[in-house]
Formats: C-alpha cells, sequence, structure tokens
C-alpha cells in the first residue's frame, strides 16, 4: 500500500521452455498502470557480460522495431564452427500508435539461445511514458527483498555441478524417503493379511485342547 503508484505492477519476465544451452521464447509483460500516462517506448537490454548469440524480436502491431548490436568479446561460434563477431544488445520497440493505455498491458516477445549456463538472466528494462519519464526497471532483487523497480529476471538453472547440486540432492533424498515408506506399508500390509487370515481360523496357529476320553462301565 505505500508503494509509489509507478511502481504497483510490474515488468514481468516469462521463460516459455528452454535451460542452459536451449533456445527458448522469453516474454516481457509491460504493465500500463492507472496513474501513469500511456506507455510509448520499451526498451530491454542483454547484460554486458552476457552474449547470447541469436537474438530475435517479435514485431508487435503498432511498435516500430529496432534492434542493437554489440561485438563479440571472447569470439563466439556457430555449430558449424563460423564465427560470430556481433551479438544483440538492446531491443526497442517504440509506439506508432497510442502505445500501452492506463489499465491496459502487452507482450514483447524474444527468441532467444543458445541460453547462457546460469541460474537467472535479468533483463534490465526501460519503460518509457508519453510525457517523456522513463521507469527503469533495473534493481536487483536479493533474497527477502522488494525494491520499487525490480530488474525482470528469468530462471535458467545452471547445468554446473556447483549449480545443480543441491537439486540433484534434494530429489536423492526424496527418492529414498519415498522408497523407504514403501518398504513400510508392504510390511503392514502383510502383517495385516496375516492378522485377518489368523482371525478367521482362529484354531491355526494354536494347539489344539486335547480330547476328552469316555469309558462305558
Amino acid at each position: 500500500l505505500l508503494a509509489s503508484p509507478s511502481a504497483a505492477a510490474h515488468v514481468d519476465a516469462i521463460l516459455e521452455g528452454g535451460g542452459p544451452g536451449e533456445t527458448g521464447l522469453i516474454t516481457l509483460r509491460v504493465p500500463g498502470e492507472s496513474a501513469n500516462p500511456a506507455t510509448t517506448k520499451v526498451e530491454v537490454r542483454i547484460p554486458d557480460d552476457i552474449q547470447i548469440r541469436t537474438v530475435l524480436a517479435r514485431p508487435v502491431p503498432g511498435w516500430k522495431l529496432d534492434i542493437t548490436k554489440k561485438k563479440t568479446n571472447p569470439p563466439i561460434y556457430r555449430d558449424d564452427g563460423t564465427p560470430v563477431d556481433e551479438v544483440v544488445s538492446s531491443v526497442t520497440w517504440t509506439a506508432t500508435g497510442p502505445g500501452i493505455l492506463p489499465g491496459q498491458f502487452d507482450d514483447f516477445v524474444l527468441e532467444a539461445g543458445p541460453l547462457p549456463d546460469i541460474e537467472a538472466l535479468d533483463l534490465p528494462t526501460y519503460q518509457t511514458f508519453v510525457d517523456g519519464t522513463t521507469d527503469a526497471w533495473t534493481e536487483p532483487v536479493p533474497e527477502g527483498s522488494d525494491p520499487e523497480f525490480p530488474v525482470p529476471s528469468v530462471n535458467l538453472g545452471a547445468s554446473s555441478d556447483g549449480a545443480s547440486g543441491g537439486g540433484s540432492a534434494m530429489t536423492s533424498v526424496i527418492a529414498w524417503t519415498a522408497l523407504g515408506f514403501a518398504v513400510i506399508a508392504v510390511a503392514l500390509g502383510i502383517f495385516s493379511i496375516d492378522r485377518a487370515r489368523r482371525s478367521a481360523h482362529p484354531a491355526l496357529g494354536a494347539e489344539a485342547p486335547p480330547e476328552r476320553s469316555t469309558t462305558t462301565e
């Protein structure tokens, strides 16, 4: 309730498919807050230390698309060994019409790959309004924090042993726990069947009483 009106709804990043080394679709969902004027420009930047070989931007009706590139350093290569000397550094959509009106939202989609081998990919985004003001969605989000303008981010899950070891360990614990419960369940089932059998045939397992002898005088 105490947050500023401009930060009431965040710019979100949504990943569809893809992990480290794969190609995925990244959707930036940009809201138009009722307290703000219309959004007329959206710029998303690839961090300077991240090089993604292929970044394709989906055109949005009513928006002009501009792509800026940077030189690769160190060099990167395609699967066939061909060097790539430039990669995308930023993508900008500029409204040719009314833009995103207050109370509405729009989606801006990137196809990117191969995605880097990191836990999370931050995508600093700049939302510019018709009056010339800009909200910079660039603030890091340490665990437990709630910044006013958090940077949009997608979880990738690094494939390296150090980054994924926690998840593998947890999976192993769950698997062994499930196996233990299964063994206990089987033992209880056998015990219950045996008890039911003995209840139905009480003479089983019990010594028969001695026969009474009778004599006739």
